[in-house]
């Protein structure tokens, strides 16, 4: 599917609408199978989708390729001493950590009841300084 994915990817673009028929006929994909990429690009937010009349879709602006996001992803389970991953374990009004997934991108805190949108951010590490003998 990788290469199915970047070919449906490679179609889409920032800021212009494809209709679903039009991707399928351009890559040549089954309907299940072009079902499960739009439906995976959706869902972590690589893609806008509009349902009326028929169903459309681009590209959002900024995102990396799924493609370029994978090998991301896979460098940081190589090199762990190159990367950071920051994510939120802890409510920012109470500081409590009971979390819980309430949409995309969402979480509520089951102390506060306080909802907060969250991201996962990849950083480079700085290299740290060497001490002086």
């Amino acid at each position: 599917m990788p290469l199915t994915l970047e070919a449906v990817w490679q179609l889409l673009e920032v800021g212009t609408w494809a209709s679903r028929q039009a991707l399928k006929e351009a890559c040549g994909v089954d309907d299940d199978t072009l079902d499960r990429i739009i439906n995976f690009l959706s869902r972590w937010s690589f893609i806008d989708v509009q349902l009326s009349p028929e169903i459309l879709i681009r590209r959002r602006s900024g995102v990396a390729s799924p493609l370029e996001t994978f090998d991301l992803l896979r460098s940081l389970t190589h090199e762990p001493t190159g990367h950071k991953v920051a994510e939120r374990v802890a409510c920012r009004v109470c500081n409590g950590n009971r979390l819980t997934f309430v949409g995309e991108n969402e979480v509520e805190c089951g102390q506060c009841k306080e909802k907060q949108w969250y991201t996962i951010e990849v950083k480079r590490l700085s290299p740290s300084p060497s001490s002086s003998p």
